[in-house]
């Protein structure tokens, strides 16, 4: 099996750059594995599909979710899996599938395990996602948060993001199209479209949601109810790991929607902002081959 391992050195702070350095010189004495090291931003990208271009079946992601985000859209439709050793900042994806975070010997431990799942990506506007896609309030707190700041002070540096915004945000109209043939037309804080349940850390903002399902698990946060206070406040608790009532929302399911809003609303995909609405999001049944424990 051809296997390349690609390192996004940017992702992480602390412990995970430490990490990185150990996993480097763990993989040097592997002849099965091939390394590469991203240089520059959207580099992991590039990296990916080349990999495909060359043969490797086995492609290991080694960073946060903004790299795996990466990776898939890398990979596209190849026949290649996908193996995980979380090393970024938010680690959604690992935290959701139960990958113990900063620990390399485990996480290649359950890659050469090689034990594959098939599941679901979710496309917005082509670009491929595997968490949530976020429109609104939330995509405004990601693109206020700086990358550098991000890297210093981790998911920490989102709390002053999330009471800036809490200041400044107004609800947006949104109109959503929907697959099945309906529509839903709402002034919301945001509407978050999740391909899996967890939105951070142990943080199940769509707990019914699942990533091998077919569908996406929609969350509206109206602008005529306490939702928006709620959402912030299960996002703060989140980051402190501390238990809070659950999201007030109005939730549905779909496999594809379009979202439109007045005035045009930030879209968020995997915790990177990717352009505004208008946007087309569909789920791609059983599209990625998953390493998994």
């Amino acid at each position: 099996m051809w296997t390349l391992l690609l390192v996004n050195p940017a992702s992480g702070q602390g412990k995970a750059a430490r990490e990185k350095r150990k996993l480097l010189d763990l993989v040097s004495t592997m002849p099965h594995i091939h390394s590469e090291v991203s240089t520059k931003p959207n580099e992991i990208l590039c990296l990916a599909k080349e990999a495909v271009g060359k043969g490797f079946n086995r492609i290991i992601a080694a960073g946060g979710d903004g790299t795996i985000n990466e990776v898939i859209n890398g990979i596209g439709d190849a026949d290649v899996t996908l193996g995980i050793i979380p090393l970024g900042t938010g680690n959604v994806l690992a935290h959701h599938l139960g990958i113990p975070i900063n620990d390399i010997q485990q996480a290649l431990s359950i890659i050469n395990a090689n034990k594959v799942s098939q599941v679901d990506v979710a496309q917005a506007n082509g670009r491929r996602f595997l968490l949530m896609a976020g429109m609104g309030f939330d995509a405004a707190v990601v693109e206020d948060v700086h990358p550098k700041v991000k890297d210093v002070l981790g998911t920490m540096a989102y709390a002053p993001a999330v009471m800036r915004q809490l200041f400044r945000y107004a609800p947006t109209r949104f109109h959503l199209v929907f697959d099945e043939g309906y529509v839903y037309d709402v002034s919301a804080y945001a509407v978050i479209l999740a391909n899996c349940g967890t939105y951070a850390y142990n943080f199940r903002i769509a707990p019914e949601a699942a990533i091998d399902d077919g569908m996406l698990d929609i969350l509206v946060f109206g602008a005529d109810s306490e939702s928006p206070l709620r959402l912030i406040g299960e996002a703060l608790g989140s980051m402190f790991r501390v238990p809070l009532p659950g999201v007030d929302a109005v939730y549905l399911k779909s496999s594809g929607v379009r979202v439109e809003s007045d005035p045009p609303a930030k879209v968020q995909l995997d915790g990177d902002v990717c352009g505004t609405t208008p946007v087309n999001i569909r789920v791609l049944p059983k599209a990625l081959k998953l390493i998994v424990p």
